[in-house]
């Protein structure tokens, strides 16, 4: 679903499934997003024409990922999760 004014889409609305996203990141053109399902592991999506195509899952952490961020200059993605650890 997109959301449209006069000068094109301002919003577009997508489903990565039922349960609530816990936290998310995209890389510097947009063209990926990195989210995490309220558990322990780090969903990596590419965007495939209009919608988005699962790439790569990421696991490491015991417990509920808490945080994720995209470096933009380096492409390296930063997690911490519930138990206080971080993953590189």
């Amino acid at each position: 679903m997109a959301l449209f004014t006069s000068r094109g889409p301002v919003a577009e609305v997508f489903q990565f499934g039922l349960v609530p996203i816990a936290c998310r990141a995209r890389n510097e053109d947009r063209s990926q997003v990195a989210l995490s399902l309220n558990n322990n592991e780090v969903n990596i999506y590419g965007r495939a024409a209009s919608e988005w195509k699962l790439q790569e899952t990421l696991q490491g952490h015991d417990l509920r990922v808490t945080g994720i961020d995209w470096a933009p200059s380096t492409n390296r993605i930063v997690t911490c999760g519930a138990v206080s650890l971080l993953c590189i």
